[in-house]
C-alpha cells in the first residue's frame, strides 16, 4: 500500500494557499460580462400528460454528476511506477504555474485594455496605454513540457497564440481610441468611440475564449497526472474530490473579479460547488474511525463556502459576502488539514 505522503503533501499545499483575493469594491452599475460558460440548466424530469395528470419523462437525460463514477468504486491497484510518477509530476508543475499565471497582471492585460476603454466611455478620462506582456506564445514558460500529451499540447499552443492575436488587435483599437479621445475637431457624440469600444469588448471576448480552452485542457490533464500521483492510495477518491472543490473555490478570483460574471454562470458555479460536495459525501471510505468523523466535519464545513455563494446570488456580492467567502475559504482549509493530520 502507498504510503501516505501524498494525503500529507497535500495538506501542506492547502495550508500554504493565499486566501482568495477578492476585492471587497462595489459592484454595482458595471457592464457585466460571463468569465466562464454557464451549463444549461436540466430539463424537469416530469411533464403534464392531457389529462392534467403528472408523468414521468423517460426522454429526459440523466442529472449532471460532478465526480468521475470510478471515484466511487472501491478498488485496489499497484502504485505508479517512478518513471510514471516522474512525468505525471512534471505535468503538475507545468499545470499549476499555468493557472497561476492565468491570474497574473499580464493574463489580465486583454481585460485592463477592455475596462480602459469602457472608463473611458463612461467618464471621458482614458488611461496611458501600458506596455504589452512578451508574447504569450514565445514565452517558454507557457509552453507545455514534452511529457504533455501532443493533441492537448498542440491546443494549448494554438490558444495561446490566439490570445496573442486578440491583445495585438485591441491594442491597435485602443491607439485608435486614443486618437479619437484627443482630436477634437471630431463631434459625433461620441459614436466612433462607441464603435470602437464594441470592437474591443469581441477582441477581449476572443482572448477569454482562447483563455477558456486552455484552462480546460490544463484542468484536464492536471486531473489525469493527480490520479497517476495517488494510484494505490486508499483515500484517493476523496483526495481528488477535495483537489477539484479547492479549484473550483480558487475560481471565485475570477468570477468575481473586476468584471463580475454573469448570473447563469455564478449559478452554474454554485451548483459545481454544491454538487461536488453533495457526491463527496457517499464516496466509498476505505479508513474508518477518527479520519472518517473528521472527513464528515470537513464536509459540513466546506458548505459555508456555496452557502455564502448563494447569498451573493440572492443579495449581489457585496463586501461582506465576499468577507464571508474568504473565511469559508481559509476554514475549509483548517477542516481538511485536520484531517490530514488524523491519518496516521
Amino acid at each position: 500500500m502507498m504510503p501516505w505522503l501524498f494525503l500529507r503533501r497535500l495538506a501542506l499545499l492547502l495550508a500554504l494557499l493565499p486566501v482568495l483575493a477578492l476585492a471587497a469594491c462595489d459592484t454595482g452599475d458595471r457592464e457585466k460580462k460571463p468569465a466562464a460558460p454557464a451549463a444549461e440548466p436540466a430539463p424537469s424530469a416530469e411533464k403534464v400528460a392531457p389529462s392534467g395528470t403528472t408523468q414521468a419523462d423517460t426522454s429526459a437525460p440523466a442529472p449532471r454528476t460532478y465526480l468521475p463514477r470510478q471515484w466511487r468504486e472501491m478498488r485496489e491497484e499497484a502504485p505508479a511506477g517512478e518513471e510514471e510518477l516522474r512525468r505525471a509530476n512534471v505535468c503538475l508543475e507545468y499545470a499549476n504555474a499555468m493557472t497561476e499565471w492565468m491570474l497574473s497582471k499580464d493574463a489580465g492585460y486583454a481585460l485592463w485594455l477592455y475596462v480602459s476603454a469602457d472608463h473611458y466611455m463612461r467618464h471621458a478620462a482614458l488611461p496611458r496605454l501600458t506596455p504589452r506582456p512578451a508574447a504569450f506564445a514565445r514565452t517558454a514558460a507557457l509552453k507545455p513540457p514534452a511529457v504533455w500529451p501532443q493533441a492537448s499540447a498542440d491546443a494549448i499552443t494554438a490558444s495561446l497564440k490566439a490570445m496573442d492575436a486578440a491583445v495585438d488587435r485591441e491594442r491597435q483599437l485602443y491607439t485608435a481610441l486614443t486618437d479619437y479621445a484627443l482630436d477634437e475637431t471630431i463631434v459625433d457624440d461620441g459614436k466612433k468611440g462607441r464603435e470602437l469600444l464594441t470592437s474591443i469588448a469581441r477582441q477581449w471576448e476572443a482572448y477569454e475564449d482562447a483563455r477558456r480552452r486552455i484552462a480546460q485542457e490544463v484542468e484536464s490533464e492536471a486531473r489525469a497526472a493527480e490520479a497517476v500521483t495517488l494510484k494505490g492510495h486508499p483515500l484517493r477518491p476523496q483526495i481528488l474530490a477535495v483537489r477539484l472543490f479547492f479549484r473550483r473555490m480558487r475560481d471565485a478570483r475570477a468570477l468575481l473579479g473586476e468584471n463580475e460574471a454573469d448570473a447563469q454562470s455564478l449559478t452554474a458555479w454554485h451548483a459545481e460547488l454544491q454538487g461536488i460536495l453533495d457526491e463527496a459525501a457517499f464516496l466509498p471510505f476505505a479508513v474508518p474511525g477518527e479520519s472518517e468523523r473528521l472527513w464528515r466535519a470537513f464536509l459540513r464545513t466546506a458548505r459555508a463556502f456555496p452557502d455564502a455563494v448563494a447569498v451573493g446570488l440572492s443579495q449581489g456580492f457585496h463586501p461582506a459576502v465576499r468577507k464571508a467567502l474568504n473565511a469559508a475559504y481559509v476554514e475549509a482549509e483548517k477542516s481538511y488539514n485536520a484531517f490530514a493530520a488524523s491519518v496516521k
